[in-house]
């Protein structure tokens, strides 16, 4: 399914008017600051080039200086069926009860696992979804401007070396221009550094960013998928408990577990919201006398062959789900390293890099990705991290006696900052004692607060590649058609110093490249 932004309107199209019978003031005047218009595209030329953000699950395609792409084409079975096969449609179609650790495979363009992915449908997928793109939505033709690409921070090899030779022989577009997608996140939140929290399909990745530059990367499999799971296993629980005449009817595929987990997450069933204040908890208590259980169960809508039935699902077990999910079980101490919770995750980030990066990223923590749309997660994850942080701090170090001598040396500092006057009560005189005072209020003035855990809003990781690409800036991964075509991926530069050095030392002209390199994706 695609969704449609209204395109912009055309120069050509823009130029034929008729020409006024009396002299009047024009509704469209000209404009000489491009910043100014609420369209940015009024002005576009051919030669911009189109910005497409690749994920495992969709597709994003627009035009550079926008503030939101102008679509969004997701990977489902129904976008990959043939031509002529209208077989929904038909009256007497019904949908099939499936196994969704099955058919989840057909509504993903590829997998952190190649060993069962077919790189020639793979192929056949991305060309049908960026044909759509060009021909219904962007209205322009494919090889003439550059194509600027905004991908996950792990893309394996061979998907993309696949999804260049797609764009450079199929279309024959002139240059590619990789983005990192955590780095865009940045800088449409306007920032230059941050924490992004990646809660994608498959996983869960950390990004620590300093000055637009990768510092740290830390993943985890926790991440929709597995909620997925262990949703339609709730729910098929939950429909084997209807009658023998209800169970036949409730549909249970892919579509609506993912319906289901997305408007259960809008609606705050899927993570409680601990921040109420007393008037939401004296209301929610008049509630909870009036209406008995209505307030601890979710009445949803379950869609049958027919229409739908209303079925009622306890939200404590939803509750327990998510956090199982993303948080695992408390009584498991020993987790492998890709099993960590996602709070876990984001304390150990920080823990790695060094206290500068620490300061300026602790308070600039974004969410990202379509596990972000879950209400209360954000505040759950940072409820998680300070109690982290108040009981261990910002050591790795972990014991039974860690405590004792971390009293120990609280009170060895505490002693040594006490003045020698004061320990020998020696009293100090008149004069001594107002530069005291003036010392102690200076300090209190010039003492910095506390960085705290702090979430920042962002625009996406499609507009901060829009914005990033209007500045015409030259990209770090320009990949040109014809040094790729000769050697293919392995004619990257694999070390990036030896890239920076050899850029620097050959004299070439302006905007040719000797070589060129992966970067983070080498």
């Amino acid at each position: 399914m695609a969704t449609a932004k209204p395109s912009a309107v055309r120069p050509s199209i823009r130029d034929v008017r008729p020409n006024p019978g009396s002299p009047h003031t024009p509704s469209n005047r000209h404009i000489s600051s491009t910043s100014s218009s609420p369209f940015p595209s009024y002005w576009r030329t051919e030669e911009d080039p189109i910005i497409i953000e690749l994920d495992p699950r969709y597709l994003r395609a627009g035009f550079q200086g926008d503030s939101a792409p102008q679509c969004t084409i997701r990977f489902t079975p129904q976008n990959s069926r043939r031509v002529g096969d209208y077989r929904v449609y038909l009256p007497g179609y019904r949908r099939r009860k499936e196994d969704v650790r099955v058919n989840s495979k057909e509504y993903e363009l590829w997998r952190n696992d190649l060993q069962d992915v077919d790189l020639g449908l793979l192929e056949d997928k991305l060309e049908r979804a960026v044909r759509e793109a060009y021909n219904k939505h962007l209205l322009v033709d494919a090889g003439v401007a550059r194509v600027i690409l905004v991908l996950p921070s792990l893309v394996p090899h061979p998907v993309l070396d696949t999804v260049l030779t797609l764009f450079f022989q199929r279309w024959q577009i002139s240059s590619v221009t990789l983005l990192p997608g955590p780095t865009m996140a940045v800088a449409a939140a306007g920032l230059r550094s941050g924490l992004v929290v990646d809660i994608g399909w498959e996983e869960t990745i950390v990004h620590a960013i300093y000055e637009f530059r990768e510092i740290c990367v830390k993943r985890c499999t926790r991440g929709l998928k597995s909620l997925v799971f262990k949703m339609w296993d709730f729910l098929e629980g939950v429909r084997k408990e209807q009658d023998q005449s209800v169970r036949e009817e409730l549909v249970l595929d892919f579509d609506f577990v993912e319906e289901f987990i997305e408007r259960a997450g809008k609606c705050h069933a899927l993570f409680p919201h601990d921040g109420q204040g007393l008037v939401e908890q004296t209301e929610a208590m008049t509630l909870s006398e009036n209406n008995g259980d209505s307030v601890s169960t979710l009445m949803i809508d379950w869609p049958t062959h027919t229409s739908a039935r209303m079925i009622g699902i306890p939200k404590s077990k939803l509750q327990q789900i998510c956090s199982e999910s993303f948080f695992g079980s408390r009584d498991q101490d020993h987790l492998d390293d890709h099993e960590q919770p996602v709070d876990q995750l984001l304390y150990n980030t920080l823990l790695a890099v060094s206290s500068d990066v620490r300061s300026s990223c602790i308070s600039r923590i974004i969410f990202t990705g379509e596990g972000s749309s879950i209400s209360n997660l954000p505040e759950h994850v940072f409820s998680h991290v300070n109690t982290t942080i108040d009981k261990y701090g910002w050591t790795p170090v972990r014991g039974k006696h860690f405590n004792t001598t971390r009293n120990r040396v609280g009170e060895l500092a505490y002693n040594r900052s006490i003045p020698v006057d004061a320990r020998h009560h020696a009293i100090p005189t008149s004069s001594e004692s107002k530069i005291d005072i003036d010392l102690h209020k200076r300090r209190k003035e010039d003492t910095k607060p506390t960085p705290s855990l702090r979430q920042i809003d962002s625009l996406g990781t499609w507009a901060g590649a829009s914005l990033v690409a209007s500045l015409k800036s030259k990209s770090f991964v320009e990949i040109e058609r014809e040094r790729y075509l000769s050697h293919g991926i392995a004619g990257a530069n694999r070390n990036i110093e030896q890239y920076r050095m050899s850029q620097q030392a050959k004299p070439v002209k302006a905007g040719e490249r000797t070589s060129w390199t992966l970067a983070g994706w080498g």
